[in-house]
């Protein structure tokens, strides 16, 4: 068991480190094995009763943890005084993060074959024997910063402890720097030793670590939980604006589309009328002839309440008609009337009859005949004779008999006489 001999000189007021490294002079340390048949969750409990057993003093008045070996077959346990830290400025340990002592700090160290190893140290440097492979110290002791240590056969490294940083998780990150030779082989640098490691040879007593740590675990669940709401909350911040973004260019293009809706409507009606002529061309469409012989048959049916609301006419000279009449009579009338024309043929008739009055929706096929043409034949004209000259005799002849020579005008008297004779 190492003994404590020396103790450290105050410390100077400077910001509190989250990680408070003590040297191995204040503790007490020894190494104990572990039955095989413990189980790795009753080693806190075993290596309190240990402690109570080899420790001069109460676990009250004692600050304490532990290390275990790699192979889980011996623990390290060691003990300073709660007192004698105090007396060295080192009374209010739980402002720390993590408080170890130095040795500790190389848990899961390894080098190729066994190796003396010196921690340098504010005040003391701590000394002891790292066996090859992964293990645990051996032969801890403090030197003063003067002392040296005996040369030995094996291989021999210093170090010189850099400032601790925590990693995201909470853990300290341990790197040291070689003074002098340093072997060729092995790994001391950085070292991260596990959150449960950490735990086992924290020094302060259990009751605080079992706080501390369930603190720790809600604040960092509050922590990443807060972290996501901090990403959602940008996530929302950065939909916000694309969303704003994107209504603002909507709006720039429903703008610019108004703007155009004035030629576009002008394009699209005659884009529609150059449909429909194009429509009326390719099926001959007749609307006027359709209407004109839907109206001459209405209108030679006399006196009657038919009345056109709407007329729509389709290709392949198609008109459906919607209307009112006064009674289903005069509907009857009137489309029996197209029917017979012979220039519809009824395809739909629908009808109904509220209040008195008779809506319909009549769907008729148009077809169109052109007028007869009469054959008559066009007027001859009569040949016309040449005169032919007759004798003269003939003409003396007509003359005689064309002309007459007028008749003696004969007196009543000579009339008288002649009838006497």
């Amino acid at each position: 068991m190492s003994e404590p001999t020396q103790i450290a000189p105050d410390p100077e007021s400077a910001p509190l480190p989250d990680v408070l490294v003590l040297p191995a002079e204040y503790f007490f340390i020894e190494q104990v094995e572990v039955p095989p048949a413990l189980a790795p969750a009753e080693l806190a409990d075993f290596a309190e009763l240990s402690m109570e057993a080899i420790a001069p003093f109460p676990l009250e008045q004692l600050r304490w943890g532990f290390l275990t070996a790699p192979d889980g077959q011996n623990l390290l346990i060691y003990a300073a005084l709660k007192d004698r830290l105090k007396r060295a400025g080192h009374g209010e340990l739980e402002t720390y993060t993590w408080v170890l002592p130095d040795f500790a700090t190389l848990h899961g160290a390894r080098f190729n074959r066994d190796t003396e190893v010196v921690l340098q140290g504010a005040a003391f440097d701590t000394a002891f024997l790292m066996p090859s492979g992964e293990a645990m110290p051996e032969n801890i002791h403090s030197l003063a910063r003067e002392e040296d240590v005996p040369r030995s056969s094996g291989q021999r490294i210093r170090l010189k402890p850099l400032p601790v940083e925590l990693s995201e998780k909470g853990t300290p990150i341990f790197q040291f720097e070689p003074l002098g030779e340093a072997p060729a082989n092995g790994h001391w640098s950085p070292l991260e030793p596990d959150e449960a490691t950490l735990w086992q040879a924290d020094i302060r007593p259990a009751d605080f670590k079992t706080v501390e740590r369930s603190a720790r675990r809600t604040a960092g669940l509050v922590t990443r939980i807060m972290g996501y709401a901090a990403v959602f909350a940008i996530l929302l911040l950065l939909f916000e604006g694309l969303l704003f973004i994107g209504q603002f260019w909507l709006g720039t293009q429903v703008t610019k589309i108004e703007s155009q809706m004035t030629n576009v409507r002008r394009i699209e009606d005659k884009q529609s009328l150059m449909n429909k002529l194009e429509q009326v061309a390719q099926n001959e469409l007749r609307p006027i002839a359709i209407l004109t012989a839907a109206n001459v048959i209405r209108t030679a049916l006399g006196n009657t309440g038919i009345e056109y609301d709407e007329t729509v006419i389709e290709g392949s000279n198609r008109i459906t008609i919607e209307g009112k009449a006064n009674t289903i009579n005069e509907l009857n009338a009137y489309t029996e009337a197209l029917r017979k024309s012979g220039d519809f043929l009824l395809v739909d008739d629908q009808s109904i009859t509220r209040s008195g009055k008779t809506t319909f929706t009549v769907t008729l096929d148009y077809t169109h005949s052109e007028p007869a043409v009469s054959e008559t034949p066009a007027p001859v004209e009569a040949p016309v004779e040449a005169p032919v000259e007759a004798p003269r005799s003939s003409r003396r002849s007509n003359a005689a008999t064309n002309v007459m020579p007028a008749a003696p005008k004969v007196s009543d008297s000579a009339t008288e006489e002649g009838g006497e004779e």
